[in-house]
Order: C-alpha cells, then structure tokens, then sequence
C-alpha cells in the first residue's frame, strides 16, 4: 500500500480536477508544447495566454495573500462555475496588471500582497498595533453621558495642578533612536499642560500650543493637546458631539466599553475605552482623514493612583500612526498649587 504525502487541500483538489484534461492536452502534437491555461482549465478569462502550469501557483498566491481557501471564491461543486467573487478577483487582476504595466515597466512589483497583506479586505489605513476598528456588539449598552459620569465620579477631582516625574521612552528628534531621559509633566485644569524632558519641551496655556520656542497649529497641535488632556471635571470632554456607545473590546484581560464620537475642532472622530468595572478611561483613539488616507494615533492610561484627591495614571503611552511610541511611566506624583500659568506660557 502506498502512502501519499501530505499535500495542501487546495493543490490536490485543483490537482485532481485539471489532471484528465491535462493529460489528453499533453498527447495532442508531435512537438512537446506547454499548455495555456485555457486549453486545461474550463471558463479561463484573464490567464488566457497563460501556462497552465502557471495557474495553480497563482491561485495559491492569491489564497495566501487574504488567507483564504479556494472556496472562498470557487463554488466547491464545480470549480469552473461563475461566483461573484471569482469576479471580483478578475477585476483585480487585472488591475494589478495595469498599475505595473503603466507605472513599472510590467515588472512584477504591485500583488496583491501589497495591498491584502493577509486580509480579505486591505486595511484602509496603517493601525498601530492592538487597536480595532470594529468592536463587537454590546447587549443593553450604557449610555455614553453614563460612562462619562461614572469616569468622572471614580477620577475625581484635582484643584491643584498635578506634578508627575520619571521617565520618558521616545525617538530622539534627530536621531529618531528610542532614548529613555527624566521627565517632568505638569497638567492643570483649562487644558494646561507641560512636558519636560531633556531639550524637549512642549505644552499649552489652554490656548496656544507650543512645541520649543515654536507655536504649534492644526494637526501638530491636536497631537500635543491629546498628550496633554486631563479627561477630569466638567471640561475633561468638552467638544465632543455626538456620542454613541460603539461596542465592546479587550484591553489586556481587561473588558472595556467604547464610545465613538466626534471631535469638529480636529476633524476628527475619538474612540474612548471605559473599563467595565472602574469606569476609567483607558484608551483613547483618535480617527483623522485626510485627502490620501485616515491617519490613527492612541492614548493609553494605566496603573492609576490617588493623587491630591484625584485619581491620576502613572504610566500614560501615546501611539503615533507609524507605530511610534512616546511612553511616559512616572515614578512620582503630587498636587502642587504652587504651579502658576506661567509655567504654561510659550516656550515654557
């Protein structure tokens, strides 16, 4: 009895069903010819032309590309028959042909790797690691103005400014090597802040954000004031609209609740991760489109403390939409009321 190797479903199948065809097309002439696809395979549109033995390797390129089986497009009954997404893939082939015959010399340098990357849809936009896009439903959800209250009673509040020090994890401006440097980080309420550390300096007086000696404006200021946001009190989030509670995620083992809204100052729509339990804040994603594509940044808040009567987090990690990390992970906190808005002035 013989054994026959293991073979992937795909191959044998695809095997299998070209092989008889295969076999009188190889006995047809008195010079030995390859086959085209067309003359092997049944309904062949855009391989005509093609290699028959050519097609299986490209039909297992495609399935790996979006990590799908053949039945994904192919109708398992008859490999031949039309589906619409075997129609789909047409288009995308050729597609795929027309970007490289125009743009690259019909060199093979654009797949459909290039876009699907394992997917069955490519992702529209580059997401840094652990977040989702889609959450799963919540039965019975909590309304937003719920959660936010419930945040708000659990933070408490601060009527002091909040001075914390330790360390800041973050690319060099120049280098853009990570480098780990002390860092002081004051916050007040109105959305005044400062950040310390090294010859980095940035922050706001609640109404002009500044980065060094520079004022900062649009996208690069938001991103500074995301930093710098206190999620406390009544201002904690002003100018948001529209609230809706999006669904459930994980945050760890952690269960949270996510509440999607906009943000029209930014143009901008935020995601925010309520514990399920606490009712702190967690996360924080930030959704901004731009002409080309959706950029994604993130906050995370962890391993809360009590602080001057307020709950404040101790490690805080912003996430930049290259993957880029500034990691704040304080050693120390206290409320300061010696702090005065000059120590939120431009330029610090």
């Amino acid at each position: 009895m013989t054994v026959m190797p293991s073979v992937p479903t795909r191959i044998l199948f695809l095997a299998l069903s070209a092989t008889p065809v295969l076999f009188v097309a190889s006995q047809q002439g008195g010079e030995a010819q390859a086959p085209l696809a067309e003359q092997v395979f049944k309904k062949i549109e855009v391989f005509k032309g093609v290699p028959a033995s050519d097609l299986m390797p490209a039909m297992q390129f495609m399935a790996a590309s979006m990590k799908m089986e053949c039945t994904g497009c192919h109708d398992a009954k008859d490999f031949s028959a039309d589906t619409r997404a075997k129609e789909t893939s047409r288009k995308m082939v050729l597609m795929q042909r027309d970007i490289n015959a125009k743009y690259f010399n019909n060199r093979l340098e654009v797949t459909c790797n290039s876009c699907h990357n394992g997917q069955e849809h490519p992702a529209a936009a580059p997401i840094p690691n652990g977040i989702a896009m889609r959450h799963p439903r919540l039965d019975s959800p909590p309304k937003p103005d719920e959660l936010i209250a419930k945040h708000n009673a659990t933070v408490g509040t601060a009527t002091a400014a909040i001075v914390r020090s330790g360390n800041l994890t973050a690319p060099n401006d120049v280098t853009h090597k990570a480098e780990t440097l002390p860092l002081v980080f004051i916050q007040a309420t109105g959305g005044k802040f400062t950040i310390v550390s090294g010859e980095r300096k940035a922050g706001s007086d609640g109404q002009a954000t500044w980065y060094g000696p520079n004022p900062m404006v649009d996208e690069p200021a938001a991103v500074f004031n995301r930093m710098g946001r206190a999620w406390r009190g009544d201002d904690g989030f002003a100018g948001l609209v529209g609230m809706s509670v999006a669904g459930k995620d994980v945050i760890g083992k952690t269960e949270v609740i996510v509440v999607r809204a906009s943000r029209p100052s930014t143009k901008s729509t935020e995601e925010l991760y309520f514990d399920k339990k606490s009712g702190l804040l967690l996360r924080m994603v930030n959704i901004r489109r731009s002409t080309i594509g959706t950029v994604i940044s993130s906050m995370d808040y962890a391993n809360y403390k009590n602080v001057g009567g307020a709950r404040v987090p101790m490690k805080v990690t912003a996430t930049f939409a290259g993957g880029e990390q500034w990691i704040m992970d304080f050693k120390s906190a206290k409320a300061d009321s010696a702090v005065t808005d000059s120590a939120f002035k431009v330029g610090g």
